[in-house]
């Protein structure tokens, strides 16, 4: 029998990293469930040149981290596109703790896995959360409220003022690592 505070898919963090981590693919532990998407190729352009974006508007006594481990409650593990934490959040095996900012690139999970990624988060009480879909191209920011995520800038791009104060063209952060701007 399972306990309340059991995982609904049975997966386990043993079970994580037991999974090859050299295929191509990311694995994450969400509920129990392990969920696989690519690593960043194809989309990578969207966190190696929002990120230095990210990171010259953190707040004080914060960083800006990519493709980085990111151990939730409940033995829940993800490694999110980027992701803005304290500098108090940040141990010897990844991030751990509390989180500003999760920024995660739309790579083609299935609407049953984004809803996982997004009730772990919300359970997590990460207060910002955006989306980026490079191929619309379209950015979602959202922020918790009431235990759910409301969208407070949406489009091609965005100004925002919170939790950081940036702006960005989705179509310009989503060029090939490459190229220039």
């Amino acid at each position: 029998m399972t306990s309340p505070n059991s995982p609904s898919g049975g997966a386990t963090l043993a079970d994580l990293e037991a999974m090859p981590g050299d295929d191509g693919n990311r694995y994450e532990l969400i509920d129990g469930h392990i969920i696989v998407s690519p690593w960043p190729s194809h989309y990578g352009g969207v966190s190696f040149h929002l990120g230095p974006i990210l990171s010259h508007a953190v707040p004080p006594g914060h960083a800006s981290y990519r493709l980085c481990r990111l151990d939730l409650p409940n033995e829940q593990r993800i490694y999110p596109d980027l992701m803005v934490a304290p500098h108090t959040s940040v141990g010897d095996r990844g991030v751990a703790g509390p989180v500003l900012l999760l920024v995660e690139v739309l790579s083609g999970l299935s609407d049953e896995d984004m809803a996982r990624k997004r009730a772990a988060y919300i359970a997590a009480e990460v207060p910002a959360y955006w989306l980026i879909d490079a191929e619309k191209p379209l950015a979602t920011c959202m922020r918790l409220e009431g235990g759910e995520y409301v969208t407070y800038a949406e489009g091609p791009s965005v100004e925002v003022d919170w939790p950081l104060a940036v702006s960005f063209d989705v179509a310009t952060v989503a060029r090939p690592q490459g190229a220039s701007s």
